[in-house]
């Protein structure tokens, strides 16, 4: 397999700057939880993890809050196909302006899971923040300001697939990151920056961010997905999650017709996600024993 130079050259990296940010033994986060859906590679199925995995916990009972954090508004189309007249792009303008908010940003879906929509604005408010006075913590003064630890166990971001200041605001806001990676031969590009600018925030901005995994998705039984599992076992070891997502055009129809995996009648990746849902919260009740 042709691994891009890189990606070859990453395991002593990568080891160092995981000690720096990820062995936080002395942490532990209980829930309400905001977690980051980030990688900077397009493709890898963010989306999909932020809205099945967000629907999974709701359906153990957990209430959830999905947050659409990418210009391209790919969750909020998947969510409802409806206008919505105050998103989280227009929340982050009101405060920018020091303006009171019409109404909030968040919509409910359906019982235990709510959202907050976002539209192609979002692009913009990246350059408007580069000159904002405490630029990097506005996501997490509108999420003080909407009580959202108050009101849910689990608060799902999706970020948009680029390394910039919105993706630090979502850092700095967050208690984790899930880093979804697909079974590609492109599937290490860019996870060397995203942890650097991981352990950055975590240096700087945000001490007690840590990485919840690694989810391996679109995999599929083809020498290829083998390969790329093999590199990630070897590379994060200890950040893999045991459970993967499929590859299966049901996920596609899933999207097309904005029906959650869940409510597709035998669907195969529903329960990737109820099994990926069950171990983070296993995962989180190791923590805590």
């Amino acid at each position: 397999m042709h691994f891009s130079h890189f990606a070859r050259g990453l395991h002593f990296y990568l080891l160092i700057i995981l000690f720096l940010t990820l062995k936080k033994n002395d942490v532990i986060i209980l829930t309400p939880k905001i977690i980051a859906i980030a990688n900077q590679k397009g493709g890898t199925g963010k989306t999909a993890t932020t809205m099945n995995l967000g629907y999974a916990l709701s359906e153990e009972g957990k209430k959830v809050l999905v947050i659409d954090f990418d210009p391209q508004h790919n969750l909020t189309n998947y969510l409802s196909d409806e206008e919505h007249d105050f998103t989280i792009s227009e929340a982050i303008s009101k405060e920018l302006m020091g303006a009171s908010y019409p109404r909030s940003p968040i919509y409910n879906y359906e019982e235990n899971l709510d959202y907050i929509p976002t539209n192609l604005n979002l692009s913009a408010i990246d350059m408007q923040l580069i000159t904002a006075n405490a630029r990097e913590y506005i996501l997490s003064d509108i999420l003080t300001k909407l009580e959202v630890r108050e009101h849910y166990d689990y608060v799902i971001i999706d970020c948009m697939p680029a390394l910039n200041t919105l993706l630090i605001n979502v850092l700095t806001a967050a208690d984790s990151v899930i880093i979804p990676v697909e079974a590609s031969y492109g599937a290490f590009e860019g996870l060397e920056q995203l942890f650097t600018y991981v352990n950055m925030v975590t240096q700087r901005l945000n001490r007690g961010l840590t990485v919840d995994g690694i989810i391996y998705t679109k995999v599929n039984n083809t020498k290829i997905a083998n390969e790329v599992r093999e590199r990630l076992k070897e590379y994060y070891p200890q950040l893999l999650f045991d459970n993967e997502i499929k590859e299966l055009t049901e996920a596609r129809k899933s999207y097309a017709e904005r029906i959650p995996l869940s409510k597709m009648q035998g669907s195969r990746l529903a329960s990737d996600y109820a099994n990926l849902a069950k171990e983070l919260v296993e995962q989180e009740g190791a923590l805590i024993e």
